[in-house]
């Protein structure tokens, strides 16, 4: 090479390299010129010539020179910018991987050259790539079928399009042209809000302007040219009439000045775009004639005036395809993928609710309804996705303007006030999901008492919350048809942590033996007592403890398979000793309304077994008349107004059952399972006495209404009675050999309101 600007660093490594494959290849590949460079930023061009030596026996594509030459541009920052591999005929048009009948596109995309590789790699493949044509055997279903490539562009603006084309334009295999109406969207952001043709291109108002749509019949090859000729030149072999392309470039053009005038300022105007839409190449795994968008800027006057060139640039929008058809989602079978179109209402926009709210939000939930009562104050941004400027703000005004400029397409609805309130108006039959977000125990005594309360079908309810020291987090999932919400599986959680060492941490942590005197207060004066952990504590246990239910709601489910699930998730510790997940889930308990206050008792299977079997023990001792009957251990809440049945026992010691009697010492039941009461911090303890009516009714005789009456003064505690029948002999006898149920009768004595009374 004499004369010109010198080559750049990266292009004499380029040199270099190539010298090392000549020799590799040992005459079969042959450097025959450098060329000189005018500019710095030009590329630097390196003739090659290959040996292409064809056997008889072979069936080429395409007829081969014995010596094919070949042009290397390397561009001035190789290797950390692939080369481009081009010849200056056009016997290679049509073959798979060649552009615009002159450029053969070796690489797929940026990313797929490798710059350690260099030139001995690149070569390679171009030797492959003549090798496969003089076989016979590069087909067009090689391609990758990826939409082609347009070069980078000094244009920062981007174009982004939602909406689908038209149907009638896929099924047109010829040239065709039609009109979008663009819209500018933001900075340096421009949107196609809806295809047009003709006659709605005349019509059109609003703020949006026109651009031209240019439909081509054949698939673009891997990559647009980047110069203007070759850009036209390629229109005009896909049958594309050329000067009638010029003439709707110009009515383009003036239609939309004659709506948006030239700034005065500045004397521009909208801008003159193109959109390129090609089909899939074959092979394709969806073919479609309107696979692929590219958008052009037009340099309109330089069309008009005669002084465009050959070789100006062309320069390429980048477009955001959305197009659903064309598109697939990053998030696709992942378990956010539940989410998308749901509607959804979050209770709750703090440490876990704000994150979980833009998960969702990412996800594509198609409405979601936020409430909270909360204000952003300057400690909870260390958690918290809020800024300084939304101090004294409501949280949830502050989250939905944030959320709606991660996503336009969700509608965000922010409710300022009380979760409770809230609820007891009815959030609506339609909504998908639930998230109790707000940590309070209110909120949760809320949740379960309106979801039993009300007979209609109920959506899913995800309830979340972290320990005091976010070492670990808690998900509840009660599934439609299930008997209980959040505080209902929360406490059978700790129920059975109490007899499980691997939970006993969960018990330890939401359950503590004593309260905790150490409360974490941050600010001074009435900040609420709270707990401590960092934003990225709560990003971790938002997105996992959704992650989890999301998983559960998106599993195949037969309608025998559990309604109420746990999930416990710990934070990383060097002292940890149980697992990092821990996934729990029960059978559904028998279920009935207690017939004097209304209350609905809920009695877990395995308790409900327990009287059974204790039944069966006693008949086989002391005859199937006599009655028998045992204690009733479980928790009594007032506020819910559920009474949990965890546990039956048989009689304690001083204890009577005959026929027609049950005497029950309920101080001595107390002491019977007090340990047990200790050991499930309070959650478990004496509640009442069940009984049975072996051949009688199932209805409480007056000697139970005075027993209990007698045990509410004596113990100025609530008691539930509890008494199996048998008036029905053969139903008696089924249910004791293990099939259906006896006639069953629950009554709930509260001392405060008998006094009342």
């Amino acid at each position: 090479m004499t004369g010109g600007l010198a080559p750049t660093q990266g292009q004499k490594q380029a040199e270099r390299q190539l010298s090392y494959v000549e020799r590799l290849y040992d005459g079969a590949v042959r450097v025959v010129r450098t060329h000189p460079r005018a500019e710095a930023t030009d590329w630097l061009r390196i003739d090659l010539e290959l040996a292409c030596d064809v056997p008889p026996e072979w069936t080429p594509l395409t007829d081969l020179e014995p010596t094919e030459a070949v042009q290397i541009l390397v561009p001035p920052d190789y290797p950390f910018h692939l080369p481009d591999a081009a010849v200056e005929h056009d016997r290679f048009a049509g073959l798979p991987h060649v552009l615009w009948s002159q450029s053969i596109c070796l690489y797929l995309s940026p990313n797929d050259w490798d710059p350690g590789q260099g030139m001995q790699g690149f070569v390679e493949r171009l030797v492959d790539w003549f090798r496969h044509v003089a076989e016979g055997t590069l087909t067009s279903g090689d391609v990758v079928p990826e939409p082609p490539l347009t070069g980078p562009s000094p244009v920062p603006d981007v174009v982004l399009v939602r909406g689908e084309l038209p149907a009638a334009l896929e099924a047109n295999p010829e040239p065709w042209t039609a009109w979008a109406a663009v819209e500018m969207a933001g900075d340096q952001r421009w949107e196609v809000r809806q295809w047009l043709d003709a006659d709605a291109a005349r019509t059109l108002t609003g703020p949006a302007f026109l651009a031209l749509v240019l439909g081509l019949p054949e698939p673009a090859g891997f990559r647009f040219p980047r110069r203007l000729g070759d850009l036209l030149e390629g229109f005009d072999r896909q049958r594309v009439d050329l000067a009638e392309l010029f003439r709707l470039f110009q009515q383009t053009m003036a239609a939309n000045l004659r709506r948006f005038p030239p700034d005065a300022e500045t004397g521009t105007g909208p801008p003159m775009l193109v959109f390129v839409v090609t089909p899939a190449p074959p092979g394709s795994a969806a073919p479609s004639r309107v696979a692929y968008l590219a958008a052009w800027i037009v340099d309109i006057s330089g069309l008009a005036d005669g002084t465009a060139t050959a070789h100006d640039p062309v320069f390429w929008l980048r477009v955001l395809d959305q197009r659903p058809r064309f598109t697939t989602r990053r998030d696709v079978r992942r378990p956010a993928s539940w989410l998308r179109e749901r509607r959804v209402l979050l209770l709750g926009c703090g440490g876990l609710g704000a994150p979980i709210a833009e998960y969702c939000a990412r996800a594509g939930v198609a409405e979601l309804h936020l409430v909270d009562d909360g204000v952003v104050m300057p400690g909870i941004l260390v958690r918290q996705p809020y800024a300084d400027a939304d101090f004294g703000r409501p949280k949830v005004f502050a989250l939905a303007e944030r959320l709606a400029e991660i996503r336009s397409g969700t509608k965000f609805d922010a409710t300022y006030g009380d979760a409770i309130s809230y609820l007891r108006a009815g959030p609506g039959p339609d909504l998908d999901l639930i998230i109790d977000a707000t940590a309070a125990r209110a909120v949760a005594v809320a949740l379960e008492r309106f979801r039993w309360e009300d007979d209609r079908p109920h959506p899913p309810l995800l309830s979340v919350m972290v320990g005091h020291d976010s070492a670990r987090g808690v998900a509840t999932l009660a599934m439609p048809g299930a008997g209980g919400a959040g505080s209902d599986i929360l406490r059978r959680l700790a129920v059975e942590a109490a007899d499980d060492d691997s939970l006993l941490d969960v018990l330890d942590d939401f359950y503590p033996d004593l309260p905790r005197t150490a409360l974490f207060q941050p600010e001074p004066g009435c900040s609420d007592p709270t707990y401590v952990g960092s934003a990225a504590d709560l990003a971790a246990f938002s997105a996992w403890l959704l992650n989890d239910a999301l998983t559960i709601l998106g599993g195949e489910r037969h309608p025998a398979e559990p309604r109420r699930w746990a999930t416990v998730l710990r934070a990383p510790s060097p002292g940890r000793t149980g697992p990092a997940a821990d996934r729990r889930h029960w059978p559904e308990d028998v279920v009935t309304v207690d017939a004097v206050h209304g209350y609905q008792v809920r009695m877990e299977p395995s308790a409900y077994a327990e009287v059974r079997n204790e039944v069966i023990r006693m008949a086989g001792r002391r005859g199937p008349r006599v009655e028998t009957g045992g204690l009733l251990l479980g928790q009594i809440d007032h506020a819910s107004r559920v009474v949990w049945v965890t546990e039956a026992r048989g009689l304690p010691a001083g204890s009577d059952a005959f026929a027609g009697l049950l005497r029950l010492d309920p101080r001595a039941a107390r002491a019977a399972v007090e340990e047990r009461r200790r050991l499930t911090r309070n959650l478990v303890s004496f509640i009442g006495a069940w009984h049975t009516h072996p051949r009688n009714s199932a209805a409480p005789s007056p000697i139970d209404l005075d027993a209990m009456r007698e045990m509410t003064d004596d113990t100025r505690a609530p008691a539930l009675l509890m008494i199996f029948g048998g008036e029905d002999p053969a139903r008696w006898r089924a249910w004791i050999g293990g099939r259906g149920r006896p006639e069953w009768c629950t009554a709930l004595f509260l001392p405060f309101e008998e006094a009342a009374a």
